[in-house]
């Protein structure tokens, strides 16, 4: 059991204000509002937003990218199936989109939006 002279003590020990433990670097006495990263605060920011700005470029390259292969495929997949017959003037086959079937007669273009 827990005896009342043990309570007391805890409780004392708990309001008790500690005292302050030591510090690694001393007390600064000047005004805190003047205090700058200086330099390497400066370098730091500027490095990771140049490194930002050219992530941001390579991303849209890298989409961009893409996005051609995606029509180029779409284009190559609708010539084949113009070559091959598959459209023979009715129009309707089932998943090609015939509005935006490319001329067969001069080279594939690409749109680029």
């Amino acid at each position: 059991m827990i005896s009342f002279t043990s309570l007391a003590h805890s409780a004392i020990l708990w309001t008790a204000t500690p005292s302050p433990e030591p510090s690694l670097y001393p007390e600064y006495n000047g005004d805190v509002n003047l205090v700058t990263p200086g330099v390497v605060g400066f370098v730091a920011t500027l490095f990771i937003a140049v490194a930002t700005l050219l992530i941001i470029v390579d991303m849209n390259r890298r989409v961009r990218r893409v996005r051609y292969r995606e029509l180029a495929q779409e284009t190559i997949r609708n010539e084949q199936t113009l070559a091959d017959g598959a459209i023979e003037g009715s129009g309707d086959v089932e998943g090609i989109d015939t509005s935006r079937a490319p001329d067969t007669d001069g080279p594939p273009t690409q749109r680029a939006d």
